[in-house]
């Protein structure tokens, strides 16, 4: 184990290797270093990699600083490295991505370089749609990173690598593996991303424990990947099929070094048997440990459960019923009804829990205004419930309700929809603003508009966007800016979709067939519920076929 103490900065776990005799990889997470430290799918590939000896792998992040250019570990230059890997989880990342490149002295267009180390991307995002930054990478990676790890080694340590004939290079690539995909070349028709269906000696985790993470000291763990309860707005839970369980096995094994850390959190908890995750945070209670929760199903919350949280020290809790109304619940498939809603607030308020925090979209397919009354009588019930308890103890807590602007993501069922229009939204907003503003023990957090449609406009963006895009951040342009410059484009990506346009992002074939995703998004527009994802015994979306 080991510690950084610089400019204020404390890590545990990070790995140092000397660089004589071994291959060097730089691992870029295009964004700040909280987001980055915060990220599994980031630390996973610092472990994975570092774990050959022959290999020496180090971070870079992106604060808009010319010290980006040099990685945490060694502080040499990106242009060292001789494979350089970006980790992409989030849309706006994309942003960032060409002002990096430029300001480490490496041309950001693929046809300008030459002579340089081999720049790849991968992540959740590149797998969703990675046509908006085909112009700045050699290759994509796509899919699970435990899959592709060993054939990646063995390009990484392979006599190759530091050849001068890239393009013959990637085509060696491309065609020995189904998971690589190379705009620079003849693309293939299927780029079918890599899915990991083998053991694991560890499942990700935290490596290094950090001060400055998004979450401060803590050691996150991923207990299952994918999510098989079918909201229709989610990519993750599509592309990430079939939903996956760590062993527990593997998961004990895990924990056993948590670097320090006295708070533990749990990731990938929506497809988990609730009695595992009982005894797991019983145990870890037992042992001392807070615990930490991205975000809790409220049909699964148990008393037992709860008096664990608020053993752990910890008063606020998260659920998501993402809307306000039964109705749009069921059309968004969400699979959760306000009794099961009100019954969680109940069980969190008579445990002693302090604050409860409510997540909702707006700007849903088929939503109406009635539906956004809904969100504020909702919040009001539960705010009520909390305080009714509450009073008895003497603590007022709070009812957070934050709000975000539904964006049409590809691969799910609503990559048809529509970005609601920016007057219709302010309107909503100012309809929750009125009811909820002046309530007690409310506290409202609407997102910016501006940002969600430039999410939007990205999301389903192809090349052409990647370019303009590119163009528009190197100036270091504002978000209100840019969205005004792409004000002319807008309409292009961000109106509704007629069923048999051909998308760019299915230029990566994943397993889940549009056939189903078309039918459920018809099923949507009638207001109809599909049930949980069984993968022992369903085989109607393609990815158990």
């Amino acid at each position: 184990m080991t510690k950084r103490n610089s400019n204020k900065l404390q890590e545990v776990g990070v790995i140092r290797k000397r660089w004589r005799g071994r291959r060097s990889v730089a691992i870029v997470f295009p964004d700040s270093y909280g987001l980055g430290m915060a990220n599994l799918g980031f630390q996973r590939i610092y472990e994975l990699l570092n774990r050959e000896d022959d290999v020496v792998a180090e971070r870079f992040f992106y604060n808009g600083l010319p010290s980006d250019a040099r990685s945490l570990e060694s502080r040499r230059h990106l242009s060292e490295f001789d494979l350089v890997i970006f980790s992409i989880s989030f849309e706006q990342s994309y942003l960032n991505i060409a002002p990096f490149l430029a300001q480490a002295g490496i041309p950001p267009l693929r046809v300008k370089r030459s002579g340089m180390p081999l720049i790849v991307a991968g992540g959740i995002c590149c797998q969703i749609n990675p046509c908006p930054i085909f112009d700045f990478f050699d290759a994509f990676f796509l899919g699970d990173f435990e899959a592709m790890c060993g054939p990646l080694l063995d390009f990484i340590l392979g006599p190759d690598l530091s050849g001068s004939n890239k393009e013959a290079l990637l085509s060696s690539l491309s065609q020995r593996h189904e998971w690589v995909l190379c705009p620079g070349i003849s693309r293939k028709k299927c780029v079918q991303p890599a899915i990991f269906t083998g053991t694991a000696e560890t499942v990700p985790h935290t490596v290094v424990v950090s001060n400055m993470s998004s979450f401060k000291n803590t050691f996150l763990i991923e207990l299952g990947r994918g999510c098989g309860r079918g909201c229709r707005f989610c990519a993750a839970g599509f592309v990430y099929r079939p939903p996956r369980l760590w062993p527990e096995d593997a998961i004990q094994r895990t924990m056993s070094d948590t670097k320090g850390a006295k708070k533990i959190g749990l990731v990938g908890l929506e497809y988990v048997n609730k009695g595992f995750v009982s005894s797991l945070s019983r145990g870890l209670v037992e042992k001392g440990y807070g615990l930490g929760f991205s975000s809790l199903r409220a049909d699964t919350i148990t008393e037992e459960f709860v008096e664990l949280l608020i053993k752990s020290k910890n008063y606020t809790a998260t659920i998501a019923p993402e809307a306000g109304s039964e109705r749009l619940r069921r059309v968004i498939n969400k699979n959760l009804s306000e009794q099961q809603i009100l019954f969680a607030a109940e069980t969190f308020a008579r445990a002693g829990l302090k604050n409860l925090k409510l997540y909702f979209m707006m700007g849903l397919p088929f939503e109406e205004d009635e539906d956004i009354h809904e969100i504020s009588d909702l919040s009001i019930k539960i705010r009520d419930i909390m305080l009714c308890h509450s009073r008895g103890r003497g603590k007022m807590g709070n009812v957070i309700v934050s709000v975000s602007t539904f964006v049409p993501k590809p691969w799910t069922p609503f990559q048809w929809a529509p970005f609601i229009s920016l007057p219709v939204l302010e309107r909503r907003r100012e309809i929750l603003r009125r009811r909820l503003f002046s309530e007690p023990n409310i506290r409202l957090r609407l997102d910016s508009v501006e940002a969600a449609f430039l999410q939007a406009i990205i999301s389903r963006g192809d090349e052409f966007l990647g370019v303009r895009l590119a163009r528009l951040a190197l100036k270091k342009m504002g978000t209100k800016r840019m969205v005004k410059e792409l004000s002319g484009v807008a309409e292009n990506y961000l109106g509704e979709r007629d069923k048999n346009d051909l998308f760019p992002w299915e230029v990566v074939n994943h397993r889940v067939k549009r056939k189903y995703l078309l039918a459920q998004w018809e099923k949507a527009g009638r207001g109809k519920q599909t049930s949980f994802c069984q993968p022992e015994v369903c085989k109607r979306c393609g990815a158990c076929a």
